[in-house]
């Protein structure tokens, strides 16, 4: 029997390709590897390394032999923080279990039952 197996990629939205560009900014990333860790095409990664860098998140630095790197702004350091936290916050919400969800529905239905008598 044949397994099927799901080559479905799941589409990100802005902010999460933003936040993975940021992160590479971290340590200074060339395009290139911004390109391939991000999994972008040139001309998207065109687009949001300027959009970064028009924002005043991004800034580029040469390196010795004069390639060009991708560096997070004291501004961009900020932004990553704050989309950690929400990452976190994130997490946090979707890591209820089954077990929970149900305890809260089953005390929720309980307080309506309180106020229906």
């Amino acid at each position: 029997m044949k397994v099927a197996v799901s080559t479905q990629r799941f589409r990100r939205d802005a902010t999460r390709v933003i936040y993975e560009i940021l992160l590479l900014g971290i340590n200074g990333a060339s395009k290139t590897h911004i390109i391939f860790k991000a999994n972008l095409s040139y001309q998207l990664a065109e687009r949001y390394v300027a959009f970064l860098m028009k924002k005043g998140l991004l800034a580029t630095d040469s390196d010795p032999s004069g390639l060009v790197k991708y560096y997070l702004t004291e501004k961009g350091h900020r932004l990553i923080r704050v989309l950690r936290e929400v990452e976190r916050e994130l997490a946090d919400l979707y890591s209820m279990t089954l077990s929970s969800e149900t305890r809260v529905l089953r005390q929720s239905s309980q307080i309506y039952r309180t106020f229906d008598n």
